[in-house]
């Protein structure tokens, strides 16, 4: 009887192992879009299964323009479908960099100068607004140099704990209710500590006093304005800061460091920064047209506005650099609240631009290695 007893258990644990193993290797199967036929796909191949092999990592897009040559690679790790190029990925502050580029079209048109007082645009008086008579301009906006507040209202940690708790449905009318006017009123409680234009702060209230005022000076609601600046300038449709509901249906779901899935709450107020939703297809033509040196708006939103003493510098929100070899760079990177994380890198010189969209929130250095990695090759190639 014992005997017999034994046998059933080491069967037991034997058929345990069998069904483990299975899981195991269907969670890490990798599927993907890339033909492997150029030393291009290879190099990406590599790339993405070494960035796959991280637990909470599940879809993976890696876009490459070189030579004015698209190429989209999508991955999935485990079960379900793999992305199309419609998927939709959240940006995070990579978003800003429409918003650069909107001001800049704005110069363009004349509309504004990137010298102007912000309070020429703005509702009402605000004497608060300066420091020792040094005026917040429009360009300290769009580089982080306003010394304005990071944050619109000042928010106790027991306040910012209740709102986390909040029912998906209570913390998007947490969002919507505060308004471009919200935004106005509390600005006049602003105080400047230095002078604008003198000392680099990462401002995501900034961005949205700057959308605020792009809204008055185009007297058309900002995902209207955008929406149309892309569609009519560079052929892009479906990057937007607001999706519908059909639309949210092609969002992915977004995971924290820990592979945990996160419900999506859309921030379509102005409490805290930008935010933006694209696609592999329309990010692809988003870094073409960033290189191509046709639109004078983009143009224009790479030129130099501040120099960090890192030597990192300002264009109108893009961030501008050199890599370790000397090699210079345009880039933007983005981390949201709902588990996405991004990257454009763009090399004018080499006329080659690197595109990473990933629903992880693992870090913008392990984003940062993937790209690292992948330049490394292909200026090579």
């Amino acid at each position: 009887m014992k005997s017999h007893y034994f046998k059933i258990l080491t069967v037991f644990v034997i058929l345990s192992q069998y069904c483990s193993a299975q899981q195991t290797e269907a969670k890490s199967v990798i599927k993907s879009n890339n033909p492997l036929k150029t030393s291009l796909d290879s190099l990406v191949q590599r790339a993405a299964e070494r960035y796959l092999n991280f637990p909470a990592t599940v879809d993976l897009s890696i876009g490459i323009v070189k030579n004015g040559i698209q190429h989209q690679y999508s991955f999935h790790r485990g079960e379900g479908n793999l992305i199309q190029s419609n998927t939709y990925f959240g940006l995070g502050s990579v978003a800003k960099t429409f918003v650069g580029i909107m001001l800049a079209q704005a110069v363009v048109e004349k509309k504004v100068k990137l010298s102007d007082d912000i309070r020429k645009y703005l509702p009402g008086k605000y004497p608060n607004l300066q420091y020792q008579g040094h005026p917040v301009r429009l360009v300290d906006l769009a580089n982080h140099t306003s010394a304005l507040p990071a944050m619109s209202r000042d928010y106790s940690d027991k306040y910012l704990d209740s709102i986390s708790k909040l029912e998906p449905k209570a913390f998007r009318q947490f969002y919507s209710v505060y308004t471009a006017d919200s935004l106005f009123k509390d600005m006049h409680h602003f105080t400047l500590d230095t002078i604008p234009g003198t000392k680099y702060r990462y401002n995501g209230n900034a961005m949205m006093v700057l959308i605020a005022i792009l809204q008055r000076v185009y007297h058309m609601p900002y995902d209207q304005l955008i929406a149309l600046f892309l569609k009519t300038q560079i052929g892009i449709e479906h990057t937007k800061t607001r999706l519908t509901a059909d639309e949210e249906k092609r969002l992915l779901i977004g995971h924290d460091e820990n592979g945990k899935a996160l419900t999506f709450i859309p921030d379509n107020g102005f409490r805290a920064a930008p935010s933006m939703f694209s696609t592999p297809a329309d990010m692809l033509k988003y870094a073409a047209a960033n290189l191509n040196n046709k639109n004078p708006a983009i143009n224009l939103s790479h030129k130099v506005t501040f120099t960090k003493p890192d030597g990192m510098s300002m264009g109108l929100s893009w961030m501008l650099g050199k890599e370790d070899n000397g090699l210079p760079f345009i880039m933007h990177t983005g981390r949201d609240g709902f588990g996405f994380s991004s990257l454009c890198y763009l090399y004018p010189d080499q006329q080659t631009a690197v595109i990473i969209l990933v629903n992880d929130s693992t870090g913008q250095e392990r984003v940062a290695d993937l790209k690292d990695e992948l330049v490394s090759h292909i200026l090579r190639l």
